[in-house]
C-alpha cells in the first residue's frame, strides 16, 4: 500500500491518472482551506460528483477496509481532509457531521490563528484554546485524524497531549533540516512519536531547502529522522500541487485576509527538484530510501504502512 499523506491538487481526470502513474494507492486530498461551513459542503459535493463521474479511476474512502478495497479494485482511494478548522465554526458537533459526509482529516489551523489555536506563522503562540480542547475531543470521538502541519508549536504540543488518539503532521519536515517556521522542532517530533503519531515528510521545495537539494540529502534527512523518532513514526506527505494556474498560490496561502495591492506581487509556485517533480515520481522516493540504507520493510512502512497504522487507530 503506497500512501501520500497530503496533496492539494486541482483535481481532474488527468491529475488522477498522473497520481496513479506513480504507483500511489491512497491520497489524503485537501477538500477545504479557507471555506466556511457552506463552502466546505459545496467542496465535498463537488468531490462526490467527481468520484461518481470517474468511478473507474477514483473513489472516496473513509476506512481501512475501503482503502484496501480501492487498492484491490485498481482505483485511487481519496481520503478527504480540511487544512483548516474554519468550516467547523465554534461548534464541536460539526466534527461528527463532517465525518459523516466523508471528512477524515482536519488541520487545526492554517496560516493564521483561529478560534482553536495559533498557526506556525504567528509571532506569538497562545496555545490550544478552550474551544480547541473541546474540538480535539470531538474529533477524537468522530474518528477524524488531527493534523498539525501548519499549527504553531505550542498549540501543536498541547493538541498532542490533549488528544486521546494519535495525531499527525501530514506534510512537514524537521526544523533541524530546514529552518522554516512550517517545519517542526525535535522536541515536538519526539512528543508526537511518544503519543504514537506520524510525520509525513514533505517534498515541497520551500520546506526542504529548495529545488537544488539532492535526493541523497533528502534520504539522509529521512534516516536522521528515523534515528530521532523511530521508523514507525515517519511517512510521506508530498504536498503536491498539480493542476493549478500559477496565480493560485496567493489564494492558497492567504485567502482573503492578505491580498496584495500589486498583481505582480502574487507569489508563484516554486520549482521542484528534478528527482521529484510530482506524485508521478513516487518511485524515486523508494529508490532514495533504499540508497539511504532503508531495508524493504522499512521502506514499506515509510511509503504507506505507517499511515495505515495511524488511520486504523484513529478511525476505529
Amino acid at each position: 500500500m503506497i500512501i501520500d499523506g497530503l496533496e492539494i491538487n486541482n483535481w481532474d481526470r488527468s491529475v488522477v491518472e498522473q497520481v496513479r502513474s506513480g504507483g500511489i494507492n491512497i491520497v489524503h486530498a485537501t477538500c477545504g482551506v479557507w471555506e466556511d461551513t457552506a463552502g466546505a459542503m459545496t467542496r465535498i459535493a463537488d468531490w462526490r460528483h467527481f468520484a461518481r463521474q470517474n468511478a473507474d479511476l477514483v473513489r472516496i474512502v473513509g476506512s481501512i477496509e475501503e482503502m484496501e478495497a480501492a487498492k484491490e479494485d485498481g482505483v485511487l482511494g481519496i481520503l478527504l481532509g480540511f487544512q483548516n478548522s474554519s468550516m467547523l465554526g465554534d461548534d464541536p458537533e460539526m466534527a461528527g457531521i463532517f465525518a459523516d459526509v466523508g471528512i477524515r482529516v482536519v488541520q487545526l489551523t492554517y496560516n493564521v490563528a483561529n478560534h482553536l489555536g495559533s498557526s506556525c506563522w504567528e509571532p506569538q503562540d497562545g496555545g490550544l484554546t478552550r474551544v480547541g480542547q473541546r474540538m480535539v475531543a470531538a474529533l477524537n470521538q468522530a474518528g477524524v485524524l488531527i493534523d498539525l502541519s501548519h499549527v504553531g508549536n505550542r498549540t501543536g504540543l498541547e493538541a498532542i497531549t490533549a488528544s486521546t488518539k494519535p495525531v499527525a503532521v501530514t506534510h512537514g519536515n524537521p526544523f533541524s533540516f530546514c529552518d522554516s517556521p512550517r517545519n517542526k522542532p525535535d522536541d515536538l517530533l519526539k512528543v508526537l512519536a511518544e503519543h504514537h503519531g506520524v510525520i509525513g515528510c514533505t517534498l515541497y521545495p520551500l520546506f526542504m531547502g529548495g529545488a537544488d537539494v539532492p535526493r541523497q540529502t533528502w534520504g539522509q534527512m529521512m534516516a536522521d529522522l528515523v534515528d530521532l523518532v523511530g521508523i514507525e513514526h515517519v511517512a510521506i506527505g508530498s504536498d503536491a500541487v498539480v493542476g493549478w494556474e500559477p496565480n493560485a498560490l496567493g489564494w492558497m496561502r492567504n485567502g482573503r485576509w492578505d491580498r496584495p495591492e500589486n498583481p505582480d506581487a502574487v507569489p508563484a509556485f516554486p520549482p521542484w527538484p528534478d528527482w521529484f517533480q510530482g506524485p508521478e515520481d513516487f518511485g524515486s522516493l523508494g529508490a532514495g530510501l533504499e540508497d539511504a540504507g532503508f531495508l524493504p520493510a522499512e521502506r514499506q512502512a515509510v511509503l504507506g504502512g505507517n499511515w495505515m497504522r495511524i488511520f486504523a487507530e484513529v478511525m476505529a
